[in-house]
């Protein structure tokens, strides 16, 4: 295995404004599944399962009209996994993320890999601070990380 990409953790009290125009509802395993199966490759239902079933973690869809646009989950602060399907959706996506993680904890917690400008400059903008980095090991690319964040450690 060798670095595919840099993993920036960024922690801080967000000031995140969600912009107009997408609107959240329950996240439901097939819509996470149909958006992972296009960003990640595969659908990740069992994944998708076990984060419903853990104490505390709301997943949320993130539509345009009705018309999927991405998901995200928080769990006490931290934000993850999160998927969007336009990358002009990204900023969206994690700001309802960062909103929703900021009504759980004072301290809002997010990873973000090194390719995914939009996530970086996202948080940054919200008044996250880089607090560490370290790499994310692959024997060879997959999906399109620069629209994707990880959950962190259990689950990639």
């Amino acid at each position: 295995m060798l670095p595919g990409s840099q993993l920036f953790a960024f922690s801080g009290a967000s000031r995140a404004a969600v912009p107009v125009g997408l609107e959240t509802t329950p996240l439901t395993p097939d819509a996470a599944s149909s958006i992972d199966r296009q960003i990640r490759g595969v659908p990740r239902a069992v994944d998708h399962e076990w984060w419903r079933s853990r104490s505390g973690v709301v997943g949320r869809a993130v539509t345009r009209r009705g018309t999927p646009a991405g998901y995200y989950y928080v769990d006490r602060g931290s934000i993850g996994p999160a998927a969007w399907l336009a990358p002009e959706d990204g900023p969206a996506v994690l700001s309802h993320a960062l909103r929703d993680a900021s009504s759980t904890a004072e301290e809002v917690k997010i990873v973000v890999p090194g390719m995914n400008h939009v996530g970086i400059e996202t948080v940054v903008a919200s008044g996250l601070r880089l607090i560490r980095n370290s790499h994310l090991l692959w024997t060879e690319p997959f999906g399109r990380m620069e629209q994707y964040i990880p959950s962190g450690p259990l689950l990639f």
